[in-house]
This record gives structure tokens, C-alpha cells and sequence, in this order.
């Protein structure tokens, strides 16, 4: 079918131009539909009015994406998994990122305690919050009392979704009517137990995640859960370790994406799971001390299936503060995966305070890139630098590129520390420059009346380079005897 284009979208919009979607034109409406800022929902035209019922269904239909999106829990840590219309990110953009779920056994003793832990736990980098996005609670005591007690427990505790995991249905339908409200993903429906778990899916309009290793079987499943009424469906093909297996686990991954994206086969277009923590349960070890290489292998394999846009992931490293560093990579990696391609990551020019500076504190001049602009800062808050952080709009492009493309130059510096009175701030008319930019000081004087010195070309050098360079008396002496001149 192929994605709509601004056009066919509008076609199917009433055109009245009536602004209550917060929009002046039904066009901008059409525009950010399909960049999924917003959704048909918003067009109350559309959702009110019993005439536009078949514009409505119709417009649905093309703008639903060919992996479809399956929403997991409620309220603010509600998360979207799949929904994707591209098989490799440069095509477009990935709109929804990996879902990381922590494994957790029901018989946990210090249960309440860990998922406090990770509920609380936000990581902060390059200004956006990293977070885990949910709990897929095992039931490991083979007691259906504990583990609907311990559902419960964390649905009390925590808002963040929770995928209930039990291959016996009995128990596993036992612990989701407990907390259906939440909203919690039913973990796995197979060849042997789909239609007891799809039908309690279809009453409580829950999702369910559909299992096996065979991809023909699996497809067969989701059809069939599909025809029994089931809305949202996440498909796991398995997540296999040993010799050989890992291309097994991303062969049939890549498969299922394929199918979904590029074929826009109904019954694989949904999102893709895998279990890296599964490795626990097929890998033998024999020594404790050793314990953390096979954190790594686990850690390992959850990155491969990031970064090949796998909806969601589930890993059991990470559960225990002592093993934030495998969240780190995780998080972090997630962040630069799914990253728009088509936008400059930019933050607004301006003047930033840093710390409390005084009258001749410096003023230290970036670009609006943001992986520039933000860890120059946190470089300076770091070092307890008080400061003036000059940001200047090079168009979201790093400094070096900038230099280079003359996005970054002496007039848009000079501009800037006008436009944002960087020199009221001060008793000086000093800017530290990024040694990268170096070349531009001789024009940027002149633009700028201003005197320009040289910083480091990395910000991780700017405390030491203040320590032994920073002489603010000395270089205002020289800017006075050139004036006089």
C-alpha cells in the first residue's frame, strides 16, 4: 500500500479549517498525522460526526503503519511498542524505541524494594531521561497464590507496564485477572494454550504475546488469534544461545520485520520480542566468579537485537543496582538508535548560566548542536566552572562540520552575543572560542569588537585550560591598547 502522502490524508478531512484541533489549517493537520505528533483522534470532526464515519475508517486504514503499534500498561509510563514503517532506520525514521523489560521472579524476597528501584531509576544524557520500561514478572514458584500475589504487589507499587510470563495458562489468566486494569501483556499464547488466552484477551482487551520457534506456526497463531478477536498481538520466534544460534535468533527476527514492513503480511505485522535473558536458562555455568561474562553475553545480544529494531526486549542483568552498567549501555545505545535521522538534534541559541558567575566570569561560545552544547555544559557544571555558555544557531550541526559548512562563523557568533547582550553580563568583552573554530578569531574580533582566545578543541579540556589560561586582567589589557590603536 505504501505510506499516504499529505494529500490523500487531507482528502479525507472535511476541510473546514476549523482550528480545533489546534491547527489553523487542515492541511498542518495532515502534515503531522503522518509524522504521528498528533492522531486522528485529535480531528473532532472526524470522531463526532456519524457522516465521516467511513472518511474516518477509511483514513485509519492507510495511516495505520504495516507493523502495527501495541500500547502496554496506563497513565505516564504507558509505553508503544512496534508500529513501524520502515525496515532500515535511513528510510525514514524509527518512531518507536526498544521497550527493555526487566525479568523478574514472583518469589523474590526483596521484591517490592527492586521494583521501586527500577521504577525511580532515570538516567539523564544529552538532555533526554532514559528509563527501563517495564517488569515481566516469572512465575518461578509454580504456585498460582504467589504469583498473583506478586502481581498485585507491583501494580500497587509501580505504574510501569508489567508483562505477566507463565506458560501455563491456568495460572497466567489466574494472576492477569487479578490486575487486567493495568493493562499487562499476556506472555505467551502457544499452539496449546492460545484459545483460553485469547479469548480472556478479547473480554478484558488486553495484548497478548504469541510464542514458538517455528515461524509457520507462529504466523498461524497470530491469524488465529487475530480471528478470535485479539486487537494487539507482540510475536516472540524465540531467542536462542550456543553455537550457531545467535543467527537463528536474528535470522528469524529479521524474517517476521520483512514480512510485516516490506511484504505487509497482516498476520507478521506486529511487533517483534525478544528474551535475551533467556540465556540463564540455556547456558550452564559452572563458576560463580564468572558470573559476569555471562552478564556480558546477555548484554551482548540485547544490543544486537536493538539495534536491529527489535519492539521489544527482556534481559535479567540489570535488576540489582551493582549491575547498572548493563542499563547504561543499553539506554545509551537505544538513545543514538533511535535518533530521527532527518532532524539536526538542536537546542534553542542563547545565553546559558552556568553556576553563579560573576562580572568577569567567561563566556564560552558552542554551537546548538545538541550533543555539543549539552556536554560542554555538564563539562562546566562538572568542574564548578561559573560561567556565560554562548550558544549560537549553526543550524543543529556540530562545531567542526559547522566550520566547515560556515553554518558556525564570525557573524552568527557576533550576532548572538548581541542578540543575547552577552557582553552586559560582564566587565569584559572576552569569548572563549572551540579550538576546532580557532581559524575564524581574527574576523570574529573585528565582527564582534570583542577579544577572542582559543579554548581546547574537546570541552573535557576547559577546567584545566581556565586553571592555567584563563587571565581575563591580562587579555582585556591587550583588546584596550588595540583600540587606542
Amino acid at each position: 500500500m505504501g505510506r499516504p502522502s499529505p494529500l490523500e490524508v487531507y482528502a479525507l478531512l472535511d476541510k473546514s479549517n476549523c482550528k480545533d484541533c489546534g491547527y489553523d489549517t487542515c492541511m498542518a493537520f495532515a502534515t503531522d498525522l503522518l509524522e504521528r505528533k498528533i492522531t486522528i483522534q485529535d480531528c473532532t470532526h472526524l470522531m463526532n460526526e456519524p457522516k465521516q464515519a467511513k472518511k474516518r475508517n477509511k483514513l485509519i486504514l492507510i495511516t495505520t503503519p504495516p507493523q502495527k503499534p501495541v500500547i502496554l500498561g496506563i497513565g505516564d509510563r504507558q509505553c508503544i511498542i512496534g508500529g513501524e514503517e520502515c525496515f532500515m532506520r535511513h528510510q525514514l525514521s524509527f518512531y518507536n524505541e526498544t521497550a527493555i523489560f526487566i525479568e523478574m521472579a514472583d518469589d523474590l524476597e526483596d521484591l517490592e524494594e527492586t521494583v521501586k528501584y527500577l521504577t525511580d531509576l532515570k538516567i539523564e544524557r544529552m538532555g533526554d531521561v532514559l528509563q527501563i520500561n517495564g517488569i515481566a514478572l516469572r512465575c518461578v514458584s509454580g504456585n498460582i497464590d504467589t504469583f498473583k500475589a506478586a502481581a498485585k504487589k507491583i501494580s500497587e507499587i509501580s505504574n510501569i507496564p508489567i508483562m505477566l510470563c507463565c506458560f501455563d495458562a491456568n495460572t497466567l489468566l489466574s494472576a492477569a485477572e487479578v490486575i487486567k486494569d493495568k493493562r499487562p501483556l499476556l506472555y505467551a499464547a502457544t499452539k496449546d494454550s492460545w484459545e483460553e488466552i485469547g479469548k480472556f484477551a478479547v473480554q478484558n482487551n488486553l495484548p497478548v504475546a504469541a510464542y514458538s520457534h517455528d515461524l509457520d506456526e507462529l504466523i498461524s497463531l497470530s491469524a488465529t488469534l487475530q480471528k478470535l478477536g485479539v486487537k494487539e498481538i507482540v510475536l516472540d520466534s524465540g531467542t536462542f544461545f550456543g553455537s550457531g544460534n545467535l543467527s537463528i535468533t536474528y535470522d528469524n527476527i529479521m524474517q517476521l520485520r520483512s514480512a510485516a514492513i516490506n511484504k505487509e503480511d497482516p498476520n507478521a505485522g506486529w511487533p517483534v520480542m525478544g528474551v535475551p535473558a533467556a540465556y540463564w536458562s540455556q547456558i550452564k555455568i559452572e563458576n560463580d566468579k564468572d558470573l559476569w561474562k555471562h552478564q556480558y553475553q546477555e548484554i551482548i545480544m540485547a544490543a544486537l537485537l536493538e539495534s536491529i529494531d527489535t519492539s521489544l526486549i527482556v534481559i535479567s542483568t540489570g535488576q540489582k543496582k551493582t549491575e547498572i552498567w548493563g542499563l547504561l549501555a543499553l539506554m545509551t545505545l537505544r538513545q543514538s538508535l533511535f535518533s530521527d535521522p532527518r532532524i539536526y538534534p538542536a537546542v534553542d541559541p542563547g545565553l546559558y548560566k552556568v553556576g553563579e558567575p560573576g562580572k568577569m566570569a567567561p563566556i564560552i561560545c558552542t554551537s546548538n548542536y545538541r550533543m555539543t552544547k549539552i556536554p560542554v555544559e555538564q563539562d562546566l557544571q562538572g568542574a564548578n566552572i561559573d560561567s556565560w555558555l554562548l550558544v549560537v544557531d549553526s543550524e543543529g550541526i556540530g562545531i567542526e562540520s559547522a566550520v566547515a559548512g560556515g553554518q558556525f562563523n564570525a557573524s552568527s557568533i557576533a550576532e548572538a552575543a548581541n542578540e543575547f547582550k552577552a557582553f552586559e553580563k560582564v566587565n569584559h568583552r572576552i569569548i572563549i572560542i572551540p579550538g576546532m573554530a580557532a581559524r575564524l578569531s581574527g574576523a570574529l574580533e573585528d565582527e564582534a569588537d570583542c577579544y577572542i582566545v582559543v579554548g581546547p578543541r574537546d570541552s573535557s579540556g576547559i577546567p584545566k585550560y581556565m586553571e592555567t589560561q584563563w587571565k581575563p586582567e591580562e587579555f582585556m589589557k591587550e583588546y584596550n591598547s588595540w583600540k587606542e590603536e
